[in-house]
């Protein structure tokens, strides 16, 4: 059902598509502070988190379509972060004031990368939901790459494991197996129209997704490993949160968008 609502939203109803990554960016937000904070913890600080992510991610689209003209509005997003600063001061319990950390680094970690979507949705000023929707197939192929070759290869008793301390199944062949689906995701891209730059830009575009991807998996172990938790919540059955859905992007799409400023492709 999610996957249906990317494709449809990003490509034919993108007000849809806006309001499922409105809902990603605050869910997937909300887990990450419950799996780190607790369910109770810091009420008023986590909704003006998830407000200044929000409010960023609807100033981009706004911006990125010409409804907002003035850049210099990109201010108002950065108020809630104000207010998170300095609410604390006013707490009477000063003694769990360490876990605040989270909260930055949540809204640093996932707030704002996935806020960041409108910069690739609407690059050339009108929407290219092909674009994005090209961008996401290719790190979940390159997911489905590292699964697949990891699993075949990965359980042999000489592969290099990647972080065994983090995840120990993870080896080079589950990198390996990423790069060539990604690499081959993007490329094929290129020839169905969907990616319209030189070839050897779709290779990078690639190898990026792939190994963002794999980062951001890494990274989501990392946390749960030191949270000791299994999952970052139950809202997809048998899948886990959404955040467990979200972790290759959340990494991939910020090093592709660099990318893609760098290299003078994005408009």
């Amino acid at each position: 059902m999610f996957a249906a609502i990317v494709v449809v939203g990003t490509v034919v109803l993108p007000p849809l598509f806006h309001l499922l990554m409105a809902f990603a960016i605050a869910w997937t937000l909300h887990e990450f502070f419950a799996m780190s904070i607790g369910k109770g913890g810091f009420p008023a600080e986590r909704i003006l988190a998830i407000l200044s992510a929000e409010l960023l991610y609807a100033f981009l689209v706004l911006y990125k379509t010409g409804i907002i003209t003035q850049f210099s509005l990109i201010a108002v997003p950065f108020i809630p972060v104000f207010l998170l600063m300095i609410i604390p001061i006013w707490h009477k319990d000063h003694s769990n004031h360490g876990k605040l950390a989270y909260i930055f680094a949540g809204l640093g970690y996932i707030g704002l990368p996935l806020s960041l979507v409108p910069v690739l949705q609407y690059h050339s000023g009108e929407q290219d939901g092909w674009l994005i929707l090209g961008l996401l197939l290719t790190i979940w192929v390159s997911d489905v790459g590292a699964y697949f070759i990891g699993t075949a290869l990965g359980q042999k008793p000489n592969s290099i494991k990647l972080a065994p301390a983090i995840s120990p199944k993870k080896s080079i062949w589950g990198l390996i197996g990423a790069v060539i689906f990604g690499i081959g995701a993007a490329i094929a891209f290129h020839y169905l129209g969907v990616f319209d730059w030189p070839v050897w830009h779709c290779v990078a575009i690639g190898a990026l997704a792939s190994l963002g991807g794999l980062l951001g998996d890494l990274v989501e172990s990392m946390w749960k490993r030191y949270f000791g938790v299994k999952d970052s919540g139950n809202l997809i059955p048998g899948h886990g949160g959404l955040y467990d859905r979200l972790d290759s992007a959340i990494i991939a799409l910020p090093i592709i968008t660099v990318y893609l400023a760098a290299a003078g492709l994005l408009l």
